[in-house]
């Protein structure tokens, strides 16, 4: 195949999209600030090193970062590094920014990189760790039809569910408000079926009727049965990345002046959910916070006083173990 793909950020859905490239032929160029994560793609046939060392020998460049701001500051390495080299002996770049980026500074890297002649298509994907590892991820793109074309069968290595969506910024767009709804449906189902557990009923049983029901969602489907049913809540997601989702889509309703509280209100009780557990908690862990306040659960200072989380002086150090039922 002969394609030379250069991929930036081997972390927890990185590395086993990474992985798949290379079981299909591509040969891949990594980077990440974890050693182990170099050595395990080296062991599987990858190379690493500098990105100067392999920018000049590159088709693509796929980046699966975690915020906006280092996607920023990486697409400034790219344009110098490639300006470092002579044009005669640069191969054409296209960059696929997987990430999941604000579209505002998409649409704007994406003019930044056109004055160099390198192309960029946002292509954030959804399904989590375990469709990483397998190659199914649902991937949403931005940019034109013509790039889509270009970089579509190295998409279909890493996933099994592949669109164009709209130009520019559009597949980071439609990803921040798909963890939006996401994060919406779990926080409600996570409610609720705390309040069917108050009154007698056996949350296996409530999930298993709601998912016979119009009720149902990707929480009660999924979520529910493999990880927080089970007290796994080992999904691969975090809560602090989730958060971050959530943020940006409520920043994208306030930047369109919807009027709407809503996603003010979802983004609010996930902060509140990151500010009082683990800092490495799973996303699905939300329903450990859900269980501190839903049923007048207070949470207890080292003074004993009552908190009541969102409310003044939530604490900011609160463990699971320390809610207790009243």
């Amino acid at each position: 195949m002969n394609v030379n793909i250069g991929f930036i950020g081997l972390g927890k859905m990185g590395l086993p999209m990474a992985k798949n490239l290379l079981k299909n032929g591509y040969h891949v160029f990594g980077a990440d600030v974890n050693e182990n994560a170099l050595i395990e793609l080296q062991a599987l046939g990858g190379d690493t090193g500098s990105m100067k060392d392999w920018i000049h020998k590159v088709q693509y460049i796929v980046l699966m970062l975690p915020s906006s701001a280092i996607v920023n500051k990486v697409v400034e390495e790219i344009i110098n590094s490639r300006s470092s080299g002579m044009l005669n002996d640069q191969e054409s770049l296209m960059i696929i920014d997987m990430s999941s980026s604000y579209p505002a500074d998409t649409k704007e890297n994406s003019s930044k990189l056109e004055a160099y002649n390198i192309g960029l298509v946002d292509a954030p994907v959804s399904g989590g760790v375990k469709k990483a590892v397998d190659g199914s991820l649902t991937i949403m793109a931005g940019g034109s039809a013509e790039q889509f074309e270009k970089c579509k069968r190295l998409l279909h290595a890493m996933g099994s569910n592949i669109s164009l969506v709209g130009p520019s910024g559009s597949g980071h767009l439609i990803k921040a408000i798909n963890n939006y709804l996401s994060a919406t449906h779990l926080l409600a189902s996570c409610e609720a079926v705390q309040l069917l557990e108050n009154f007698g009923v056996v949350p296996e049983k409530a999930v298993n009727v709601i998912n016979q029901s119009t009720g149902r969602n990707g929480s009660t489907e999924y979520k529910f049965p493999s990880f927080i049913l089970t007290e796994t809540y080992n999904s691969g997601f975090s809560l602090e990345l989730i958060k971050k989702d959530i943020g940006m889509a409520n920043q994208l309703f306030k930047d369109a002046d919807a009027a709407t509280s809503l996603p003010q209100i979802v983004y609010q009780k996930f902060n509140e959910a990151s500010n009082a557990l683990d800092k490495e908690a799973d996303h699905t862990e939300i329903n450990k916070f859900v269980s501190s306040y839903l049923l007048k659960r207070g949470i207890l200072n080292e003074e004993n006083e009552e908190i009541v989380p969102g409310g003044s002086g939530s604490g900011n150090d609160v463990h699971p173990r320390s809610v207790r039922q009243f």
